[in-house]
Parts: C-alpha cells; structure tokens; sequence
C-alpha cells in the first residue's frame, strides 16, 4: 500500500498545476464556483467544500489558492494554485463505522513521519508528514463518528513544512466541527 500512498501525493501536484476545464490558462469565475456550488446543493450532495474558503485555506498554506468543488457529476473539494507551482490542499471522505484504528490498518504502511493529534469535534487522528528535497506531502486523517475525512496538502520546494502542517490541522478542525451525523445529515445539507 505504500505505493498508493505515494501515488496519490504525486497526482495531487498535479491537480495543482493543472488549469481548471475551459480554454487553456482560465480560471473559474466566481460565478461559475457558485453555479458549482448551487448545482451540488440542487442535487443533494453534501461537500466538506460547504464549510472551507479559499481566503482562510490561501492564508494558512501561505499563497492564495482556488476552490474547486467540481461537478453535480464528478463533486470534489480542492484549493489548487492560484499561481503555477502554488501549495494546494484537497479533501475526501467516506463512511467508514468499523472505527478509525481498522480504517488506519486499511491503508497499510504509509510512508513519513506518522503523528496523533488531538483535533477538537474528532474522536481520533492523526498526521503522515513526508517531507522530501522537491516537496513536502502533508495527509491528515480525522474520524467524526462513522466519517473518516482525510485531508490532503502538498507544497513545493522551497516549502514551509510547519505550515503546510499547521494548514492540514486547522482544515481538519474546521471539518470536524462541521461534521455531519450521518450519511443521512449528509444528504439533509446538501
């Protein structure tokens, strides 16, 4: 599984230096992050991208940043550059009510520096830190009741670890203390 993990860091600086859909080099328009934003909320889908801006999401990675919540098709939650070769931060979830510790043990060794945190609204998390010459790749993991949220940062050379860390905390807490229930709270907010 290490491999996977190694993996998905590399596609998610990728994601970053990617332009959104469109004519080469665009951005999103505010209005199309809205329109995004109402079509999920139209559909009943739930986003963690609800309770996120990229003002406070820019600030804490230390350079502004876009939010994409993607498609009533294909739904996501990222804040990718807004500059090439920017820090980005993405987010995904699932329902997972076996406990955090069987969902951890899912995942098979990971590669970096493996820290518990104390997250406030979480009932348990915990941090992978692997900070390499090119990149620092931050993943932060939070269970709320049956929801496990997972958090992924990544910045580039020259990075400031601690706070692309500090960034991937305070996401999580923003996450869990808006957490919802249940897969059926979910679909009640979306």
């Amino acid at each position: 599984m290490r491999a996977a993990y190694a993996v998905a860091p590399v596609l998610l600086l990728a994601l970053g230096a990617c332009s959104s859909p469109g004519a080469p080099g665009s951005s999103p328009s505010a209005a199309d992050a809205d329109s995004a934003a109402s079509a999920l909320a139209d559909t009943g889908t739930w986003n963690p991208c609800a309770d996120l801006a990229p003002g406070p999401v820019g600030r804490e990675l230390g350079a502004r940043v876009r939010k994409e919540t993607g498609t009533v098709e294909t739904p996501r939650c990222a804040f990718l550059p807004a500059e090439k070769g920017g820090p980005t931060l993405n987010v995904t979830y699932t329902w997972f009510p076996d406990g955090f510790e069987e969902a951890w043990r899912s995942m098979g060794e990971l590669d970096g520096d493996v820290r518990d945190l104390d997250v406030p609204g979480a009932d348990q998390a915990r941090l992978v830190v692997s900070a390499r010459r090119q990149a620092v790749l931050v993943t932060g993991f939070a269970q709320i009741g049956d929801l496990v949220e997972t958090v992924n940062a990544a910045a580039l050379a020259p990075y400031d670890e601690k706070a692309v860390v500090a960034a991937t905390t305070r996401v999580m807490a923003t996450l869990a203390k808006h957490a919802p229930a249940s897969p059926e709270d979910a679909a009640g907010r979306g």
